[in-house]
């Protein structure tokens, strides 16, 4: 119970976070095409009403729970390198599962969770799949907005989009986390190297006003 309400505040931080970037991206576009990869529980692409909005959420629990619209498309699974499968650990605080087992460092999440309120997070296997992949499927000529945040799994979603399909993307959302120890091996240096590479440069920070991480925001410089 205590858990829960813990849960329930960190959303409400992250609602106020979220409604930061939102707002800057309709200011400066107009998007028809959404890809969410880490939904959670829709804030992000719940913010865009009149946007067609892929849905990625591995997490069984939140994806239940996301709100439907048909015109919409949502994918309980993973985006990554290639079509595999991969454990995913759910955690407590669950704005912080990942594909990527977390250090469990001493940090404030770590403390509230792991050592006052003694709870364990769960490990299950998820199907994973290239952004290629659904490209193809849709037959997409143009993504405006590619969000992508997956505590520390956003080099493998990146690894996932060809050089052809990069070009079809407008503005990339992606998470940088500023605490380099919570995810081991974990380094901004090779995501930002990739963007740099495809042609996108960055356009705005966001961080967290609570956690050590922020959103960064590049745009195609060919746009």
């Amino acid at each position: 119970m205590i858990a829960k309400l813990i849960n329930s505040f960190f959303s409400y931080t992250f609602i106020f976070h979220m409604r930061r970037v939102t707002r800057y991206l309709k200011y400066i576009s107009n998007p028809k095409v959404i890809f969410d990869i880490g939904a959670y529980k829709g804030h992000f692409g719940n913010s865009f009403k009149n946007s067609k909005v892929f849905y990625f959420e591995p997490n069984m629990y939140y994806f239940k729970k996301l709100k439907r619209k048909k015109e919409n498309k949502y994918f309980n699974l993973g985006i990554g390198k290639k079509k595999s499968k991969k454990f995913f650990y759910i955690m407590p605080n669950a704005s912080s599962s990942s594909f990527n087992k977390p250090t469990l460092i001493k940090n404030l999440k770590t403390l509230i969770f792991f050592k006052l309120l003694r709870e364990k997070y769960k490990r299950v296997s998820v199907l994973i799949y290239p952004l290629n992949y659904f490209v193809k499927k849709y037959k997409l000529k143009k993504i405006d907005i590619l969000k992508i945040d997956t505590e520390g799994f956003e080099k493998s979603v990146l690894n996932g989009i060809s050089k052809r399909n990069f070009k079809k993307i407008n503005y990339i959302i992606i998470e940088k986390q500023l605490d380099q120890s919570l995810y081991k091996n974990y380094s901004f240096t090779p995501i930002k190297k990739i963007l740099l590479n495809n042609n996108f440069i960055l356009k705005k920070k966001f961080k967290d006003p609570i956690w050590r991480y922020e959103d960064q925001i590049y745009k195609n410089k060919f746009l």
